[in-house]
């Protein structure tokens, strides 16, 4: 009918439209299920296979356990995502095995075949009796639990002698006073535009992204002087900070050792490693 009133043009545009308001929908949850259904019969095909997995919470609140899962296929090591579910109630180790045991049993797949559990050092993940690693020992005897290297590395990373982690203290409270207040924020864009800066706003600094502070302080080395303008046009007692030399020396010497450190944590990260591979990056750095 459209070809005959409109003509093939339209006829054609109007045959794209489908007939059903979830097809794509539907299309992307076969293909989704295929996928996970050959993923599956893959790890029932391996002699054994290993787990990693973490707890987080998303931009809803809501908290999400991803799994990934390592296997052999054709006499070499895969690794996949094996699944993402959301945790409804509490974070507990007992609520995350749960989940994981109830992914386990539907999918027809074996604990006696599972050699490997990769977590953080959380409570809820390390737990002598509770813990996630207790309880999958439990049903899978096999297994041997591993900490996280990337998780060490970035704890490691914490520990600072005290002049230096007061600096970085200082730094962060300076950061704060003007990314924190829109008003001082958009006086501090405006004061970088005037001066012909390369970057116009500060970074504010995120405990949980482990490469925050690299390049948070990078961030304000290099608008050092730009902040240091503005807070002495507010009459902030930080400024005086940025006229200590000893104060931007460690400033500076925390801004390489970060970006060293933030550059071996990225080799940390990625397919294909290994325990071996990775504490010989460690032992080498």
């Amino acid at each position: 009918m459209c070809r005959i009133f409109f003509g093939d043009s339209a006829a054609a545009k109007l045959g794209t439209v489908p007939l059903s308001n979830d097809t794509v929908a539907r299309r992307i949850a076969d293909m989704s299920n295929d996928i996970r259904e050959q993923l599956i019969q893959f790890i029932k095909n391996s002699p054994y296979y290993a787990l990693q997995l973490d707890e987080s919470t998303d931009i809803a609140g809501q908290a999400q356990l991803l799994t990934y899962v390592r296997y052999v296929r054709d006499k070499l090591i895969e690794e996949d995502v094996l699944f993402c579910r959301p945790l409804q109630s509490h974070t507990t180790g007992e609520a995350i095995f749960n989940v994981l045991d109830s992914f386990i049993h539907e999918n027809g797949l074996a604990w006696d075949r599972c050699v490997g559990l990769c977590t953080d050092g959380a409570r809820a993940m390390t737990g002598r009796e509770q813990g996630l690693a207790a309880r999958v020992k439990q049903v899978a005897p096999l297994v041997k639990w591993t900490h996280c290297m990337v998780h060490r590395e970035a704890l490691a990373a914490k520990k600072m002698p005290s002049l230096l982690e007061s600096v970085l203290n200082q730094s962060v409270k300076l950061i704060n006073l003007i990314k924190s207040r829109p008003l001082n924020s958009r006086l501090f864009e405006v004061l970088c535009q005037e001066m012909g800066s390369e970057h116009e706003q500060l970074l504010l600094h995120t405990e949980v992204r482990w490469l925050s502070r690299g390049r948070v302080l990078q961030r304000l080395y290099e608008l050092r002087d730009e902040v240091k303008r503005f807070l002495t046009q507010i009459n902030s007692d930080l400024a005086k900070n940025l006229d200590d030399p000893l104060w931007l020396a460690c400033l500076s010497y925390l801004v390489d050792i970060f970006d060293r450190l933030n550059g071996l944590n990225l080799s940390l990260q990625g397919r294909e490693t290994h325990i071996l591979l990775l504490a010989e990056k460690v032992d080498a750095f």
